[in-house]
């Protein structure tokens, strides 16, 4: 079995072990951010291009929700001399790769569905086990820290995916972002397999069956339901975010009347977001391994209600601008913080696998619910008077943040990790 004490680890090594995450965001930003709003648009028209894109992007997070526990869980049980996580993490992106250089020649709605769906099992298969790489490498009085460091690498990617695709879609060759994104996707995943150094695991623990590690789960849940709470703020979270992201192409486009390089507008409202996350994130991990984190967590999901009422009134470039700095604030207070309390709150040390993986359905599920609402919401009420589903948008993204927020004080202060 691996020791329960780890030693201290080392700002490079935080930066090593967060690389894979990069990679992964570069890939899915610009697919959800730029070239799966166009290439929907494209397929279906306009008339139902929220509606569509929210239930392509919805149901492949609902399958991410599935694939990544399943498959930490079966990290959690290897015995590979390569580690438990490595080989997955290597295998999975190969895969994907595989998967977007496919989706490259779909050439209707129904064969992009297909294709996404295959890339979220293949890339899951790979997110999975890599969850458990903090809590299987990194002390519990760094993990502050290193949730900073992933939030950092993942606004980084987020920024990455976003800048390249949307330069693709302004000189009208999209299509070539997918061969950027399998190059990406398997360098990050050979140089972290050859970087990371895991100890395999010795000895198998033992399954008793599907139910009765069903069971068992359920109620080591119900002994310590705080790790549920924090799943569930941070779903509501999530789908405050998601919100905003989801419809920013088209209130570019439409409510602030830019269709002309919308691309790079897109990019520069992401640039603003990242910038301000990745200024925040790795000062606010450190301070979470000082304090008590739920009260960064509580603060991220106030900063985002105030971010939701600028986005409401906004009516021009710089207003977006400052309203994805104040955002950008609210996601680097998050990540720092509601990751490494998570990580403290797994009922079972010894299935960092599993229960990392099932944080996924607050991530997968905020996605999901999240894009939905928002395509659903968006075209409703635009049916109703042309541009009324922004601002019925950015209202229901408030209420997502506060809710998250009166969430997150149902988390007892005796399971923190100090």
């Amino acid at each position: 079995m691996l020791q329960e004490t780890k030693q201290r680890v080392s700002i490079p090594f935080l930066a090593r072990i967060s690389l894979f995450w990069l990679g992964l965001s570069t890939v899915w930003a610009g697919l959800n951010v730029v070239y799966l709003p166009d290439r929907v648009e494209t397929l279906v028209g306009s008339a139902n291009k929220g509606t569509f894109l929210g239930l392509l992007v919805s149901t492949g997070l609902v399958v991410a929700i599935v694939v990544q526990p399943i498959m930490g869980a079966v990290s959690d049980r290897s015995t590979s001399r390569w580690g438990r996580r490595k080989p997955y993490m290597l295998l999975g992106s190969l895969v994907s790769a595989l998967f977007l250089l496919l989706m490259a020649a779909v050439s209707t709605y129904a064969l992009l569905f297909a294709a996404v769906i295959l890339l979220q099992i293949s890339s899951n298969s790979a997110h999975g086990p890599y969850q458990g790489i903090i809590p299987d490498l990194v002390p519990q009085n760094q993990r502050g820290r290193a949730s900073g460091f992933f939030g950092l690498a993942n606004q980084i990617g987020v920024l990455l995916g976003a800048l390249v695709a949307g330069q693709f879609l302004d000189r009208g060759q999209l299509g070539n972002y997918l061969f950027v994104a399998a190059g990406v996707l398997v360098f990050v995943a050979v140089v972290s397999a050859l970087t990371i150094r895991e100890e395999p695991l010795v000895e198998k623990p033992e399954f008793g069956g599907v139910f009765s590690e069903f069971r068992t789960r359920l109620a080591e849940l119900r002994t310590r339901p705080g790790f549920a709470w924090i799943l569930l703020s941070r779903l509501f979270f999530f789908m405050g975010l998601l919100a905003a992201d989801q419809i920013l192409l088209f209130f570019i486009r439409e409510r602030l009347g830019m269709d002309e390089n919308a691309g790079l507008y897109v990019t520069m409202a992401l640039a603003v977001l990242i910038v301000m996350a990745g200024v925040v994130t790795v000062p606010a991990g450190w301070m979470s391994d000082r304090t008590d984190r739920r009260k960064l967590v509580f603060a991220a999901c106030s900063v985002g209600v105030i971010a939701s009422g600028v986005l409401l009134f906004t009516a021009n470039l710089p207003m977006l601008l400052i309203a994805f700095a104040v955002l950008g604030t609210a996601v680097g207070l998050f990540v720092a913080s509601d990751w490494a309390l998570a990580i403290d709150l797994i009922p079972d040390p010894r299935a960092p696998g599993l229960y990392m993986g099932l944080t996924n359905l607050a991530t997968g599920g905020g996605d999901a619910l999240g894009s939905l609402s928002a395509g659903v919401v968006l075209d409703t009420f635009n049916r109703i008077e042309p541009l009324l589903g922004y601002t019925a948008v950015f209202i229901m993204m408030a209420g997502f943040f506060a809710l998250s927020a009166a969430i997150i004080l149902k988390v007892p202060r005796v399971y923190m990790g100090e």
